[in-house]
């Protein structure tokens, strides 16, 4: 019997879309692309590894290898008679997952019948407008997906910065990759803008990190990075010979989840350091400073590769 299976990002809106949908599959894609290694060259399985490695070190999370197996297991049995539709949000953390997911489908002999619709976030905000606007998944959006999924995770910007610059089937994805290219080092201060946009609110009066967190969400006109994700950025500037950034616990927001002490971390007091301020205001280079250890997609930027925009 034909299945409608309904593939998109989070619980919140997996749920939303039950509710208007409750004969319909749900399939939620839980992965955090925009942070961590996305390297090329491995298979599926492989990077499923990788990524519920990093994820589970980072953010304190538990059982996400598993629940990648889960979420493989149900995808791989898709039957090219079943009916599938991608709900997706426009921002790069649901652009992301979008791409790997168009991948993946123009990668098999035969598939089902794809469907997409696309929303500014929050999703569950927009599902009736939504439903108008599903129209079939076509073979330039597939083999576009799959190309912009292959320069993500190239070991050299270049793909991705051709790719956000030209035009094609997949504009949001695009724009996405323009904003994901805003995270490498800045030529002066060594910040990334999510970096420099935290320090920005601890400077202009968030003196926790969740009240930092809400602080700098009203500076993405597309909100993408989730509470965890915008720690550990935190903590990346708290660390190293001239850290930026005092006060945040010890072990990170990965300790504090993984012993149920997360409104704790959220409510810990934290203040710039004058490095802090000096990189605000051109004076400092934080690379410079501390080295750098950070992938985006497939760029691994360490000591030895040092890439800035």
């Amino acid at each position: 019997m034909a299945r409608r299976i309904l593939i998109t990002n989070g619980d919140h809106a997996a749920n939303a879309l039950a509710a208007h949908f409750p004969d319909a599959e749900i399939l939620i894609w839980r992965d955090v692309l925009v942070e961590g290694p996305v390297p090329g060259g491995v298979d599926d399985e492989a990077l499923a590894d990788i990524r519920a490695q990093h994820i589970e070190s980072a953010f304190g999370v538990r059982d996400v290898r598993s629940d990648f197996t889960r979420r493989d297991r149900a995808f791989d049995e898709i039957n090219p008679s079943d009916r599938v539709e991608l709900w997706f949000e426009t921002d790069l953390h649901d652009q992301l997952q979008l791409i790997q997911i168009l991948a993946r489908f123009r990668a098999q002999p035969s598939r089902p019948a794809l469907a997409l619709t696309l929303a500014a976030p929050p999703l569950l905000n927009h599902i009736d407008a939504m439903a108008q606007t599903l129209a079939p998944v076509t073979e330039a959006q597939l083999a576009e997906g799959a190309a912009l999924w292959a320069a993500f995770r190239a070991a050299e910007p270049g793909p991705m910065i051709d790719a956000s610059s030209g035009d094609g089937a997949l504009p949001d994805a695009r724009n996405a990759f323009a904003r994901m290219l805003e995270e490498y080092p800045g030529a002066q201060d060594g910040l990334g803008r999510i970096e420099r946009n935290g320090l920005l609110a601890v400077r202009d009066g968030a003196l926790t990190p969740g009240l930092a967190f809400r602080h700098y969400q009203q500076t993405e006109p597309l909100p993408f990075l989730g509470d965890l994700g915008f720690f550990y950025r935190l903590e990346a500037l708290g660390r190293g010979a001239s850290p930026l950034i005092h006060g945040l616990p010890a072990g990170g927001i990965a300790r504090a989840a993984q012993s149920n002490m997360t409104v704790e971390y959220t409510e810990t007091l934290i203040e710039l350091t004058d490095t802090g301020h000096a990189a605000l205001e051109g004076r400092a280079d934080f690379v410079k400073l501390n080295g750098i250890d950070r992938w985006i997609g497939g760029v691994h930027l360490n000591n030895a590769n040092v890439l800035r925009r």
